[in-house]
């Protein structure tokens, strides 16, 4: 084996060789070293990094989740109550008082039936569910409002009522009915007492005044009040708010003109082309269509020619839309009767047109012909004592100097039984004698004759819009045209002492123009100057012809008659000149006598229901009976009994009006109480105990905390 290699030299040189390679792996190496003591170093300066920042990402994480959650419940609305929680369902045994609006707008439709139809279903429901031995009461809030039930445990009683109420026609008297309902929890004894008012809100009937004030104990109640008006299926558009009928002879037949006025419920739109009808006795005698502005109103005027003798009963209808009750108005209408009236002429010409009666013969009856409702009879003054005055209703003595001889007290029995007495003055009147022997019958003394002088100004009637039966009709512009009447002559008059009389004309000068008053049954009219144009040119102005048929009829009690009232649901009618009473036939066909009450006062009550009331005489009435409330209703008219006129009902459209009152108002009108207002179903929404608070604020502020935490830990990092 060769060992050469080892000799020191080769050695040496072998070192020379290995010398550079060992440095530089030795170089290397420690190079290694130090970058591996770099990469520790870094590594665990990492560590130490993740260890310090973990639990920071961590928080960060939490608190986003937490203004997530937070944001979420603040758009949810959230309540916090104070106190324990109800359940109707649950609860000790209570008393409940169930205020029902039947008004005529609860009668709107929904989808399955209507409002009314809705609240019951869901009251019903409510009822079934609640504990044992509780106790109801039921209280009706149409007007008038009334207990229709007082406390009973049985509640299939009350559930019973529901079922077979129906929507009035009448307005709604809420703040009646809870008053009526505090009244009756005053009387429970049990602790829990809860008042339910179902309803939809219309604002009339919510009067404040008519609420109760600091009433014993109500502070304790729960008051329920359930809205039903977010289930009515469509939109009320319009009602019919008014109905004007008129009699005119203005061609050679009697006109019938129908005036009527709709009124939109609709404030932000407008209703174009709105259909309207009239229907006289079930049929169509008109249509049209009218454009209401936003919240306005239009008038649509119908006439037609009506020869019949027979009364008129018609309404006038409007398009269908969601409340039907408003939609239809009602009227009644009696042509008059033959008036049959006296003229005494006091200063009787040949020539026909220089009569004092000329004009007013004219005047009231303008064709001659059996269409005018005044029948005439044209008397001298010595004619007079031939007629007999029963077979007469109105007497007119025109310039009429003196009575025959104890003509005065016939003509006094004429008035007092009912009888209408008009007088014009003139040349040959006799103030003496009319002062001494008609004194029982005028409430002035006639006094001097004023004139005025060729170039003095005449006399002129001073006239304002007045609600006189017989002025009512006459415009602002008319009047002020019969302002413009020349009068040269009239009579001044003094008062009687201790007599009542109206003076409904005046003329400038502050004198009366027309004196009336009324003696016993009957009626006189005293006009100061002439009827014909000796005095004036009145007879020949546009205006004198409805003004004296209007004077005689009105005098002769047939200008208003009975025919043209018209009430309102729930408004009582008084039947005046009903002598002992008569007979009512409601709408549906029931028949109710009608007696003398203890005031004297032949009234009916029963005007529930929208629609025409027909009025009967009796030929032989109870007339030696005391006086006193009204027998029941009959099935059928007595014989003899002869119709006497009639009169309409119609609803009160103030219950139409769309305002609805706000849970503001109404938790001011139950002051004290503790008030839940909310849409049903009753029991889930309205059974909201203690006092509340609501979250939504303090949640959102959480999330702008969370922020700025979140903000506040990513800078400090």
């Amino acid at each position: 084996m060769n060992l050469a290699f080892l000799s020191p030299l080769y050695l040496l040189g072998l070192l020379g060789v290995a010398a550079p390679v060992l440095m530089h792996l030795l170089t290397r190496r420690q190079q290694t070293r130090v970058k591996f003591s770099a990469v520790y170093l870094l590594l665990q300066s990492q560590k130490r990094s993740i260890k310090r920042s973990r639990p920071n990402r961590l928080l960060l994480l939490a608190l986003r989740c937490l203004a997530i959650a937070f944001f979420s419940l603040a758009l949810a609305n959230p309540i916090f109550s104070l106190g324990k929680g109800e359940d109707l369902f649950a609860s000790a045994p209570a008393s409940n008082v169930i205020v029902m609006d039947d008004s005529y707008s609860m009668g709107a439709r929904s989808k399955t039936a209507s409002l009314h139809g809705e609240a019951v279903s869901a009251l019903t429901t409510t009822i079934k569910k609640m504990p044992d031995n509780s106790e109801f009461s039921l209280v009706f809030a149409s007007a008038p409002s009334r207990i229709a039930q007082g406390w009973t445990s049985d509640r299939d009683v009350v559930l019973n009522l529901l079922k077979v109420s129906q929507p009035s026609y009448a307005t709604t008297q809420i703040g009646k009915a809870v008053t009526q309902a505090v009244e009756l929890l005053g009387t429970s004894s049990k602790k829990i007492k809860r008042i339910f008012i179902l309803t939809d809100l219309q604002k009339n009937g919510w009067d404040k005044e008519d609420f109760p004030e600091n009433a014993a104990g109500a502070r304790d109640y729960d008051v329920r009040v359930a809205d039903f008006s977010g289930l009515r299926d469509g939109e009320n558009r319009a009602a019919v708010e008014n109905l004007d009928v008129a009699q005119e002879f203005l061609s050679t037949s009697r006109t019938l003109r129908v005036k009527t006025r709709v009124r939109s419920l609709a404030p932000g739109k407008p209703a174009d082309r709105l259909s309207i009808s009239l229907w006289i006795d079930g049929k169509k005698q008109g249509e049209g269509f009218v454009n209401l502005p936003p919240g306005g109103a239009a008038e649509k005027e119908f006439s037609l020619p009506y020869l019949g003798s027979d009364p008129a009963e018609g309404r006038v209808e409007i398009q269908d839309d969601a409340l039907p009750a408003d939609n239809v108005r009602h009227f009644f209408d009696q042509p008059d009767q033959k008036i049959k009236t006296l003229i005494v002429d006091g200063d009787p010409r040949t020539v026909a047109h220089q009569s004092e009666t000329f004009y007013l013969e004219r005047a009231l009856n303008p064709f001659s012909s059996s269409l005018s409702d005044i029948d005439l009879t044209i008397s001298t003054l010595a004619e007079l004592p031939r007629y007999n005055l029963l077979n007469f209703s109105a007497v007119a003595l025109c310039n009429v100097r003196a009575l025959p001889l104890q003509y005065e007290r016939e003509l006094e029995a004429f008035v007092l039984r009912g009888g209408a007495l008009f007088i014009s003055l003139g040349d040959q009147v006799d103030p003496k004698f009319y002062n001494e022997k008609l004194g029982n019958l005028l409430p002035v003394r006639i006094e001097s004759l004023n004139q005025v002088g060729l170039e003095d100004s005449p006399f002129r009637l001073k006239l304002q819009p007045s609600e006189h039966p017989v002025l009512k009709i006459f415009s602002l512009n008319t009047l002020k045209e019969m302002e413009n009447i020349r009068f040269n002559s009239l009579y001044s008059v003094e008062p009687r002492e201790g007599r009542k009389f109206d003076v409904p004309m005046r003329f400038e000068n502050g004198y009366p123009a027309a004196v009336e008053a009324n003696v016993g049954k009957g009626k006189t009219v005293l006009f100061v100057s002439s009827i014909d144009r000796d005095w004036n040119d009145f007879p020949i102005q546009p205006t004198f012809v409805p003004w004296i048929q209007r004077w005689v009829k009105y005098s002769a009690r047939s200008l208003e008659s009975i025919a043209r009232q018209d009430i309102l649901v729930g408004e009582p009618f008084v039947w005046e000149n009903a002598g002992e009473g008569g007979y009512a036939q409601s709408p549906g066909g029931k028949i109710s006598p009608l007696n003398k009450n203890s005031m004297g006062e032949v009234r009916f009550e029963d005007t529930m229901r929208p629609g025409t009331y027909r009025l009967y005489r009796a030929s032989a009435m109870t007339s030696g009976k005391a006086p006193g409330p009204p027998p029941q209703a009959v099935f059928q008219l007595p014989p003899g009994a002869e119709p006497a006129g009639g009169f309409t009902v119609n609803i009160d459209t103030r219950e139409s009006a769309p305002e609805k009152i706000g849970e503001k108002e109404i938790k001011d009108r139950l002051a004290g109480m503790r008030v839940a207002v909310a849409a049903p179903p009753i029991v889930e929404e309205t059974a909201s105990p203690g006092k509340n608070f609501p979250l939504t604020a303090p949640l959102f502020l959480l999330v702008a905390l969370m922020f700025f935490c979140e903000g506040w830990l990513v800078r400090r990092e």
